[in-house]
C-alpha cells in the first residue's frame, strides 16, 4: 500500500484509541457456534462486548449450597475442535500440527491452574491435584476452534526483531487468527454442571512488539488471558463487573519465554 494510505489508516486507528467501547466492539471476534461440550445452550446469556466472555450461565444457588473448598483443573480437551475451519487447512502444511495442538492444550491446563492458584485467597478455595477431593469444583475446558495466523504472514510483518501486527489491523494486510474456548464447572468429578463460560478471541494486537513470535504464541497469550479472566470471574458479584481490558497494547515485550512465567 502507498505511504499516504498507510498514514490515513494509522491516523484513523489512533483517533479510535480514546474510545475503548468502540475499539472493543470493532476488534472483537464473532463467537463460533457452541459445541456439545457445554450444556444448557438455551440458558446461556449472550454478554455484551465489555465482558471477556461471549456466553455465560451459572446455577448460583447450587454453587452456594455446595460448600466448595477446592478447585481442580482438568486436562484441556481438544476432541471438540470444530471441523471445517481454518485449522484443518493450516494443519495440512504443518508437520507438527497435532503435537503443537496438544502443547496448546497442556499450556492451557497450566494457565488455568496458575490463574486459580493466584486467586485462592480471594475465592476462598484451594487448588488441588485430584477431582476426588471432597467439596471440589472441577473446571473442565475445551479448545473448540483454532485458526492460527499464518506463519508466512508473520514473517512478512517482521522488520528485524520488530513485529508490527497493527499494520495488518488497519490495512487487512495480516489475517488475524482466532481461538475459541469453552469452559464448564461441575461439583465433584461426576457431579452436575453448575457454570458455563464460552468465548472466541482474535489474536491480541500491539502497535509494536519486541519479540519473535511463533505461530502458536498469540493463541497462548489469549489462553493465558482467558484463564485469568475465568479465575477472576469467581471474585466478582456479577459478570458485568468483570472488565474485558483494553483491546490494544501500544508497546508489548511479550514473548514465548514469558509464557513459562504465568
Amino acid at each position: 500500500m502507498n505511504k499516504t494510505k498507510y498514514i490515513l489508516a494509522l491516523t484513523a486507528l489512533l483517533a479510535l484509541v480514546g474510545c475503548k467501547s468502540t475499539l472493543t466492539s470493532w476488534l472483537r471476534a464473532n463467537p463460533v457456534p457452541l459445541t456439545d461440550f457445554v450444556p444448557h445452550h438455551e440458558k446461556l446469556r449472550r454478554m455484551d462486548d465489555s465482558c471477556p466472555f461471549h456466553y455465560y450461565w451459572a446455577d448460583l444457588d447450587a454453587l452456594m449450597a455446595a460448600d466448595l473448598k477446592h478447585v481442580y483443573i482438568a486436562p484441556v480437551d481438544t476432541g471438540y475442535l470444530q471441523k471445517g475451519n481454518a485449522w484443518d487447512e493450516f494443519a495440512k502444511s504443518i508437520t507438527t500440527a497435532d503435537k503443537d495442538l496438544q502443547d496448546l492444550a497442556d499450556f492451557a491446563q497450566l494457565a488455568y491452574y496458575k490463574a486459580f492458584k493466584s486467586q485462592e485467597q480471594a475465592i476462598g478455595v484451594t487448588v488441588v491435584d485430584s477431582p476426588d477431593v471432597p467439596n471440589t469444583l472441577v473446571v473442565e475446558s475445551a479448545i473448540v476452534a483454532f485458526a492460527p495466523t499464518k506463519s508466512t504472514v508473520y514473517a512478512a510483518g517482521m522488520v528485524g526483531d520488530f513485529f508490527v501486527p497493527c499494520l495488518g489491523l488497519v490495512t487487512d494486510a495480516i489475517s488475524s487468527g482466532t481461538i475459541a474456548v469453552e469452559t464448564r464447572a461441575r461439583i465433584g468429578k461426576d457431579g452436575p454442571i453448575v457454570a458455563v463460560l464460552a468465548t472466541t478471541e482474535n489474536d491480541p494486537n500491539a502497535l509494536i512488539s519486541l519479540s519473535k513470535l511463533t505461530w502458536t504464541t498469540p493463541a497462548k497469550i489469549n489462553i493465558k488471558r482467558i484463564a485469568i479472566q475465568t479465575a477472576s470471574s469467581c471474585t466478582v458479584d456479577k459478570m458485568e463487573d468483570l472488565d474485558r481490558g483494553y483491546p490494544i497494547e501500544f508497546f508489548s515485550t511479550f514473548s514465548d519465554a514469558d509464557l513459562d512465567n504465568l
